[in-house]
């Protein structure tokens, strides 16, 4: 049996107990609300944050929307009409943009050219006596802007100094023409015959007449046998939000 003493003791140390415990709870409940209050303001700023739009389009001379572009040249040959194809970019977007473009695939008679490195645009203009090129109006778009993308291809007959280009594997021997090796800055003709072109054939090169025979030829025969385009190129054209 506890005294009287003894249970008022116990009774008090009961109630303390109590009080601690609702005192705990109510903390708990508060610290919850808090967080959830807390979280609850984060999603809505986030949620009525403000969200730009991105709106681009690629359209073609007929009206045609795509990003993929492939430019298809039929009757190549020395002193043809120049070739043009054009297309505009449209930036409907709140954001500004840079606009650019990669060529993916480039083919003559039908065969993919892949061995052109790092820099086709160098390659083309160096390696073969028509003239590729893809010129855009302006590189950076601000917003609710456009441009155009023009691709030409220029094949001039004549030329008023003297171009060498150099020759490539597609390249079949003809004994018409005058081939040259570069020795420092000068290009000195040099005896070539069909036994030893195989073996000297990645040290050659050819005057700029040579090379319009060579492909004018080489086009309108397949364009003959196949009824398909000398030269086709695939451009892949993107819009890439401007960093400032």
């Amino acid at each position: 049996m506890f005294s009287k003493e003894k249970l008022g003791k116990l009774r008090k140390a009961f109630l303390r107990k109590k009080y601690i415990s609702i005192l705990l709870a109510l903390f708990t409940l508060g610290v919850n609300i808090f967080a959830w209050f807390a979280f609850s303001d984060t999603a809505e700023v986030e949620l009525d944050g403000t969200v730009a739009s991105w709106d681009v389009e690629f359209r073609d001379n007929n009206g045609v929307e795509t990003n993929n572009f492939l430019v298809s040249v039929a009757n190549m040959k020395p002193g043809m009409n120049n070739f043009s194809q054009s297309l505009t970019v449209y930036n409907r977007s709140d954001v500004e943009a840079k606009f650019v473009y990669e060529i993916q695939s480039f083919s003559l008679f039908g065969n993919s050219i892949t061995n052109y490195g790092n820099d086709i645009d160098h390659f083309l203009q160096s390696t073969y006596p028509f003239e590729i090129s893809v010129v855009p109006s302006k590189n950076n778009l601000g917003t609710n802007d456009n441009l155009s993308l023009s691709i030409n291809v220029k094949w001039d007959y004549e030329s008023t100094d003297p171009l060498y280009f150099k020759v490539q594997d597609f390249y079949d021997f003809d004994e018409g023409f005058t081939y040259y090796v570069l020795n420092e800055e000068t290009y000195t003709p040099v005896d070539v015959t069909s036994t030893n072109y195989a073996s000297l054939k990645s040290t050659l090169y050819l005057e700029k007449d040579d090379v319009d025979t060579f492909f004018g030829e080489k086009c309108g025969a397949y364009e003959d046998s196949t009824s398909k385009p000398c030269l086709e190129l695939d451009l892949l054209l993107q819009v890439q939000q401007k960093n400032n």
